[in-house]
């Protein structure tokens, strides 16, 4: 039964694997058997792995970025992070959409299920 999952990252891209670990956890479930309905938020210091000068490559997140995209998912970063960290709108990296803090708290409310890295 396809649901709509929302993957929320929270932690800082460099020195962990949360944020690789929590798109490759992304890729899967919206390519399973299911097909399930994935939005990824990069939120909090995970907003740092949003910008577009970030090492994609380092981090392991391209072939989870093209598994997600594959299969229709999204990938938001909340406005709010972006502006407590004094990150500009024009850093962040084209695939990736940003939205109000709103925004963030409804897709949070209208998934079925949410996970947290």
């Amino acid at each position: 039964m396809k649901k709509s999952v929302t993957i929320l990252l929270t932690r800082a891209p460099y020195g962990r694997i949360h944020l690789s670990e929590g798109l490759r956890a992304a890729g899967g479930i919206a390519a399973g058997f299911d097909h399930h309905d994935v939005t990824v938020i990069f939120t909090g210091d995970a907003a740092y792995g949003a910008r577009s000068a970030v090492d994609r490559e380092a981090l392991n997140m391209p072939d989870q970025i093209e598994d997600l995209e594959g299969n229709d998912g999204q990938l938001l970063v909340d406005a709010s992070a972006l502006e407590e960290r004094d990150i500009q709108s024009d850093e962040i990296a084209e695939d990736v959409a940003i939205v109000s803090k709103a925004e963030v708290t409804e897709t949070i409310h209208a998934a079925e299920e949410v996970l947290t890295f």
